[in-house]
């Protein structure tokens, strides 16, 4: 793919478009509040990514589980609990449930849906749990195309001043 098939021509105006991993964690909480007060500031719209791990259904499928309940009960949460945040404040949003490692998910679904800008949440364990463990955020900053934001669990929008530029 050369770049003018990534890139729209020069003077269209596309809207912002944010791809949000999510995982109902605290971290994850924060992003999606992160971001979905970066929408409503920037008039865009969010992308809500949950991503199930291809080891996770090897695993039920060995036991002979079938995974496609648990996927519809996740694309449940994705359209009803989950995006609360962004239906609250009126920004469009699309969910979509992926498979695979959480970062390349997220990298793949950026690419393909373009992406203007990831947002994940980070977690406290901090560089040496990163470098043992691994990290979906290390890996996207190491391996990104875009701009990526790192939201702390803590991180709250309770005003207006208190959104991102």
């Amino acid at each position: 793919m050369d770049r003018a098939d990534r890139e729209p021509p020069v003077g269209t105006v596309d809207v912002e478009r944010i791809l949000v991993g999510y995982d109902d964690t605290p971290a994850a909480r924060g992003a999606l509040d992160w971001a979905t007060a970066y929408a409503v500031r920037n008039d865009g719209e969010l992308l809500v990514a949950y991503v199930l791990s291809s080891a996770f259904e090897w695993e039920l499928a060995a036991i002979q589980i079938n995974p496609d309940p648990m996927r519809h009960e996740f694309e449940r949460r994705l359209r009803d609990e989950w995006t609360q945040v962004p239906r609250s404040a009126g920004v469009p949003y699309q969910t979509r449930l992926l498979t695979g490692r959480a970062a390349e998910a997220l990298l793949r679904s950026a690419e393909r849906e373009r992406a203007t800008l990831i947002a994940v949440g980070m977690t406290g364990r901090g560089t040496l749990a990163e470098l043992m463990l691994g990290s979906t955020t290390h890996h996207l900053l190491q391996h990104a195309a875009r701009p990526i934001v790192a939201v702390p669990a803590t991180w709250r929008s309770s005003s207006p001043s208190d959104r991102p530029d």
